[in-house]
This record gives C-alpha cells, structure tokens and sequence, in this order.
C-alpha cells in the first residue's frame, strides 16, 4: 500500500517543480546580495584601513595605534553581524534596510568618500523589492568606487516618480574596463541579474582613467510590486 506521502510526491507536476527552483533561486540570490552588501563589503574596508596603516606606522606610529583600534572595532562590529546574519538565515529573516538618504550617508562615513548626494521623491511608496534591488546597487557602486577609483569624490543621485526609481552614481577616478557578464566582477553581475528580474535596466559606463559611472532605472509597478 502506497503511503499518502508518495501520492502526493506523485502529484507534482514538472510546472510546480520549475516554480520552486525559481523561488529557491531568487531566494539564494537575494541572500547572496546581502553577504556581500553588508559582509563583504565591510571586510574590505577593513582591509583597506589596514593597508593604509602601513605609511601611517612609519610617517606617525601614535595616529596608527588609534587607527588600528578602529579598525579592531570595525571588526568586532563585523562578527557580530555575521552572527546576526546566521541567525536571520536560521529564521528565514529579512531585515528592514533604514531610509534611503541614512543608508548612503552610512555608506559614505564607511568608505570615507566625499560625496554629493541628491534624493527626490517619495521612495516610501516604492514596492520592497525595488528598494532591495536599489540599496544594493548603491552599496556596490559606493564600495567600488573606494576600492577602484583612486579618488574619494562620488555624485549619487536617486529619483522616484510614477513609473521608476532612478539612481545614478558617478565617480571621476581611474575606472575600470567596461563590465560584461564574462567579467570577474561579481557583484555588478548580480546587480544586473537582480535588475532584469525586476524588468529594469542597469549600465555601467567606464573607460580607464575617465571614472565610473552606474545609470539604473527600476520600474515601481510590474514585478517590483510583489516584494
């Protein structure tokens, strides 16, 4: 006698089959974005503190042990984040990103830029998902810039309207080769996956020595509108 357990195994069509790895996906991708959005990142700046401490050591040894404090703190912040990360994902938690204009202040105080930023609209009305999507497009513009550019001076600018929500992020440094899916820069390949999930567009316009510029248009109604 079959069980009911394999009658209803036997139910599934390959449909429903194709629809669960679809969520899966989404669902893997999404939580991709955030270890590297927040994690990630965070490790790297690190890093580059560090680094910087090398010239600090030798040119002012006493600037260099405050510094290296902060950055020991910075890491310390970090690992509590990563515990909070595992316990989301043991939850099957999201967490609620702060508003717009604080999230890039954030950012900004992070990466140590110097940056004119410029937010119109009223994003409180703009679907989760396409929140999600922008913040991450923020984030990974801000860090590349201060990884890449050579110079702290960034221009981000974010409007919302009726139809999209525009973001625009630009920096005046050394740049990097123009991004293609065959690229080893994850993180722009996953913006652009996210992107197209959401029906929007998303460029990224570089020529080494004249900067980086991302130019990203996600639509308020269509897919964004489940989230």
């Amino acid at each position: 006698m079959r069980t009911s357990h394999a009658r209803a195994s036997e139910r599934v069509t390959p449909a429903v089959e194709r629809t669960v790895e679809s969520l899966m996906l989404e669902e893997r991708t999404k939580w991709a974005m955030h270890i590297h959005d927040g994690l990630t990142q965070s490790v790297t700046s690190a890093v580059l503190e560090l680094q910087t401490l090398r010239h600090r050591i030798e040119a002012d040894p006493g600037i260099a042990l405050v510094a290296l404090k902060e950055v020991e703190e910075a890491i310390r912040t970090d690992l509590k984040e990563i515990r909070v990360v595992l316990f989301e994902l043991e939850r099957g938690q999201v967490r609620e990103e702060p508003p717009f204009a604080t999230f890039i202040s954030d950012l900004v105080e992070r990466w140590k830029l110097t940056a004119r930023v410029s937010v119109e609209g009223d994003l409180d009305s703009v679907p989760e998902a396409i929140l999600e999507t922008a913040h991450a497009i923020v984030s990974e513009a801000l860090a590349n810039a201060a990884k890449h550019s050579g110079v702290p001076d960034v221009t981000v600018k974010v409007i919302a309207d009726a139809e999209a929500l525009r973001i625009e992020i630009e920096d005046r440094g050394r740049g990097i080769v123009a991004v293609t899916d065959d690229d080893p820069h994850f993180g722009l390949r996953l913006l652009r996956a996210r992107t197209e999930q959401l029906e929007g567009s998303i460029r990224f316009e570089s020529t080494p020595g004249s900067g980086m510029r991302v130019i990203a248009s996600l639509p308020v109604g269509g897919r964004g509108d489940q989230g």
